[in-house]
């Protein structure tokens, strides 16, 4: 299994469209032995059961301060759809084409214990947002191939345009980071696992 952090990916994604300019990211791949559509397939039916019990434990804990105050996120249900249940919940879909998904969130994510985010319902919402007391998140999730090979890959940028928001950021960045990339390198390692599933048969 190669799971890698990239230092660059390939420019016209449709992420570009909605966050060309950021002041945090993290990127990784990983290599599936599948077509390019079977593996975007498995990105869009892999359920929580399919998942890593890990990646239940350090969502937990990211929202363990919701939790004690009583505004915990939504409880995700075994055999829906993952992605299904993100967009459901918090985050707004941005664009779905045919080899990337592209997801979308604005809030103020350091105040961990309170009420934080923006509900955005529209692409024109998400891109036109104005409010610098705000950050805003946009993700992916993309399927290419590379040198014949099928590459599954998931970029998060962050955009924080005033400097006492990015500071405020900042300091969140750096606790949550290596759990949030964590989630990020199970949730593809558990779509390559879909994905090559009985490959064979």
């Amino acid at each position: 299994m190669l799971i890698g952090i990239l230092k660059e990916q390939e420019k016209n994604m449709l992420l570009d469209q909605f966050l060309p300019r950021y002041d945090f990211h993290e990127i990784h791949q990983i290599t599936v032995r599948a077509t390019t559509e079977r593996t975007f397939a498995a990105l869009k039916a892999l359920t929580p059961a399919e998942l890593s019990p890990l990646v239940g434990i350090l969502l937990s804990l990211r929202d363990l301060p919701s939790r004690i105050t009583g505004h915990a996120s939504q409880t995700l249900k075994k055999t829906e759809p993952f992605l299904d249940q993100l967009l459901k919940g918090n985050f707004t879909l941005l664009a779905d084409e045919s080899d990337e998904v592209v997801f979308g969130l604005v809030g103020q994510f350091w105040k961990l214990a309170r009420e934080r985010k923006v509900r955005i319902t529209t692409c024109d919402e998400f891109i036109n947002f104005k409010q610098t007391d705000y950050a805003r998140v946009a993700a992916n999730l993309r399927v290419q191939t590379v040198n014949g090979y099928t590459v599954l890959s998931t970029e998060t940028r962050i955009a924080a345009p005033d400097p006492q928001t990015r500071s405020k950021f900042s300091f969140y960045w750096r606790l949550i980071s290596m759990g949030s990339g964590w989630i990020r390198v199970l949730w593809l390692s558990a779509i390559k696992r879909k994905a090559e599933k009985d490959i064979s048969a």
